[in-house]
């Protein structure tokens, strides 16, 4: 069996790399000298290519029985991950964990680029006719608010997804539920929903913060107006992304208090992590670097 991990020093994938160090049967695909070197050492294999590229894509693939599919939002995002479904079901790749992202249910929604891309890939995947498909559909990820770690350590938790409730998932149990479906003999499969323990509103998050860090955090609705846009633009986002963006959070924003995915149950047989985990092991050692 050999395994072959995209976007290895990715938010989700650094932690299934984490997992999987120690194996000698697993492959890891970077882009750059820099990116390899900030892996580590890994007992497996080690190979530089770029996604969209059919032929780094192939090489990579090359022996492969089990792939982990990621990739960043972004305009080049459904070319490259299409790329790789194509050429796993060409080189006989059976078995592919796709990390997707959880669609808003209800109705009144317009498609988001962000969950539009993972549905395209996924479908893809599908008509490619890979044999065994599990497709992690994971809900907002707790680590995504660690760039504001210094903000929240001052008492502010600033954030435009709008006064809805979410299962607020910690990223490192989607790295061992993808670790799961890759090592297992017979995987759970299909869509797994993935989210925290408990939906929770932005101010009883920031509240779970405070309580974490040892003082009041409060939060600030952030407008998803012109001064937002500025402020992604500033730091150097692309139109494409902050439109994007702009459609997930009016997602959010839309539909309230979400479901929530047992999918940390069904696969690992345990709670997942809650926010109050995530915040005194994880955004406490952030806030003081």
């Amino acid at each position: 069996m050999t395994i072959l991990i995209t976007t290895p020093n990715g938010t989700v994938g650094r932690h299934l790399t984490e997992a999987l160090r120690e194996r000698d049967d697993v492959r890891y695909l970077v882009r750059s000298a820099a990116a390899a070197e900030a892996l580590g050492e890994v007992a497996g294999e080690v190979v530089r290519g770029d996604a969209s590229d059919t032929a780094d894509v192939r090489k990579a693939l090359a022996g492969v029985d089990r792939l982990y599919l990621a990739h960043p939002f972004g305009e080049q995002q459904i070319a490259a991950e299409g790329n790789f479904a194509l050429s796993a079901a060409e080189a006989g790749v059976r078995r592919v964990v796709k990390l997707g992202a959880r669609c808003f249910t209800g109705d009144g929604f317009v498609q988001d680029a962000v969950t539009g891309a993972h549905e395209v890939i996924t479908g893809r995947l599908r008509d490619a006719g890979v044999p065994e498909l599990t497709v992690l559909s994971p809900d907002r990820f707790l680590q995504n608010f660690l760039p504001a770690a210094a903000a929240i350590a001052d008492g502010t938790l600033a954030d435009p997804a709008g006064p809805g409730a979410r299962g607020y998932v910690d990223v490192r149990d989607i790295a061992e539920v993808a670790a799961a479906e890759l090592l297992a003999e017979r995987p759970v499969g299909g869509e797994i929903e993935i989210s925290g323990r408990r939906a929770l509103t932005l101010p009883e998050l920031a509240d779970r913060f405070g309580s974490a860090l040892g003082r009041p955090v409060r939060h600030v609705d952030v407008p998803l107006d012109d001064a937002w846009r500025a402020g992604l633009t500033e730091r150097g986002v692309t139109p494409w992304v902050i439109d994007g963006l702009h459609g997930l959070y009016a997602n959010y924003r839309h539909e309230g208090v979400a479901g929530l995915g047992d999918g940390v149950q069904r696969v690992l047989g345990r709670l997942p992590r809650s926010a109050e985990d995530f915040a005194s092991e994880v955004l406490v050692r952030a806030a003081r670097r």
